[in-house]
């Protein structure tokens, strides 16, 4: 086998690669340019960068230049410990060998101590210089990305930051969601003030810049401020409550259903000051408003029993209204089931008895975005009330509804007629067997009825 033809370049670069001098002077101004160059470009990107894109190019440049460091790093190791095992193996002139022996010298002089003593530098290098960078790092996986999309020139980026942000409990993250409330665009305000209310972020600076925003001038930011604060606060202000009553009478008395966003900030509150709006509600047009003022006065909390009254009176008035209004009713009633009266569940009988109770009812959701009712969703018929749990996961037929109603307040009374409807042909089957289920054993009153 001829040998290989020599080349000036390969001998120069060993000679150079070789010398303890070069390689230790080389090893010292490239990590001393890293160091500065770090320096500069995390704090661009902590402080001015607007794009991923660039975060992304400096980042790299940065991790090209460790390992350029480590690179050096490893060849003095190698140079001072192991007479520079590693360059002589690469680029150094090829032993004499006898020709007519096999080449087995890739087999027996790869110096792999090289390579581990790079990587650990590697290793090294990357805390050393997290380090003095401030825990770069760590701050840029957690926070540091999201901030460069808060400075982003392009709006939807800055609303994907800011939904990010807001599951951040941080002060610094609290002082810069602040400042959007103060500063931002309609659609920045709107979204902190559905994310922090979400996310259940109530830190006190964000809940007085909130109770500033209780002003603003268009409805949407103003309901979704509300929303907000109701979400937030453990015990609702006093202007607060009227500011929603307010709103809430505002469009009663102009015969228009209520924002939803509106009504859930009402709900949330709990409070029995809203009993009566929600009761005159109930004989609303609007199947929504009905539906979500049916959810308010069954959650809502303090009532006396006298309120209590008014509330069955008006849950009963509605059993014969449209099919959509009866499904939700029964989730009210069932909720008060330990209160119905007997005539009550006379009516409920009936109603279970009916041709026209024929029909499927499913599960209320509505979404509480801003911007995305598909988001932020609330299926308001599987909700916990006083250690009680309605758990209405999907679709499920009216007379079903009833029977859980009629089961909870089930006394011997009630068993010949369930026996009755066990045997009626004109129901469907898994209806009568749960009819017979209900006459056979008398139910404990569990906290959850799961047929």
């Amino acid at each position: 086998m001829s040998p290989k033809p020599k080349s000036s370049f390969r001998d120069a670069l060993y000679r150079v690669l070789s010398h303890p001098g070069v390689l230790a002077g080389a090893l010292v101004v490239s990590a001393a340019a890293l160091f500065f160059y770090s320096r500069a470009a995390f704090s661009f990107i902590r402080h001015e960068s607007a794009s991923l894109k660039t975060d992304f190019s400096l980042r790299l440049f940065f991790y090209v230049g460790l390992l350029v460091v480590a690179f050096l790093g490893g060849l003095l190791v190698d140079r001072l410990l192991h007479g520079g095992a590693w360059a002589r193996h690469m680029l150094g002139p090829e032993p004499e060998r006898d020709p007519e022996q096999p080449d087995v010298t890739a087999f027996t002089r790869h110096p792999a101590h090289f390579y581990v003593t790079v990587l650990l530098l590697l290793v090294a290098g990357w805390f050393g210089y997290d380090r003095l960078n401030g825990g770069f790092h760590a701050y840029y996986g957690a926070i540091g990305k999201y901030l460069t999309l808060l400075r982003s020139p392009n709006e939807a980026d800055r609303l994907n930051a800011i939904e990010k942000l807001s599951t951040i409990q941080r002060p610094e993250v609290s002082r810069l969601l602040v400042r959007r409330l103060t500063e931002g665009t309609e659609r920045e305000k709107a979204i902190v003030a559905w994310a922090v209310g979400q996310a259940d972020f109530a830190s006190a600076e964000l809940v007085d810049a909130l109770s500033r925003l209780t002003d603003a001038e268009k409805e949407p930011l103003r309901h979704t401020v509300y929303l907000a604060l109701a979400r937030l606060l453990p015990h609702p202000t006093v202007d607060l409550v009227r500011r929603i009553d307010g709103e809430l009478r505002r469009n009663l008395g102009e015969g228009k259903a209520p924002p939803r966003r509106l009504l859930f900030a009402a709900a949330f509150l709990r409070t029995p000051e809203y009993l009566p709006i929600f009761l005159e509600f109930l004989a609303s047009d609007d199947p929504d408003t009905v539906v979500i003022s049916t959810y308010a006065l069954v959650w809502m909390a303090g009532t006396t029993p006298e309120q209590n009254r008014r509330v069955l009176t008006a849950l009963g008035a509605n059993l014969t209204r449209s099919e959509r209004v009866r499904c939700m009713n029964t989730v009210g009633l069932l909720f008060k089931a330990d209160e119905l009266s007997e005539e009550t569940l006379m009516a409920l009988r009936r109603e279970f008895e009916a041709k026209s109770s024929d029909f499927e009812c499913r599960p209320e959701v509505f979404g509480l975005h801003p911007e995305d009712p598909r988001r932020d969703t609330i299926n308001i018929t599987r909700i916990n009330i006083q250690g009680f749990t309605y758990a209405a996961h999907g679709a499920e037929r009216y007379r079903e509804r009833i029977l859980r109603v009629l089961a909870r307040v089930r006394d011997d009374a009630m068993i010949p007629w369930l026996q009755r409807m066990a045997k009626n042909e004109q129901l469907p089957e898994y209806i009568r067997d749960l009819c017979r289920q209900t006459a056979e054993a008398k139910p404990t009153r569990r906290q959850e009825l799961n047929w």
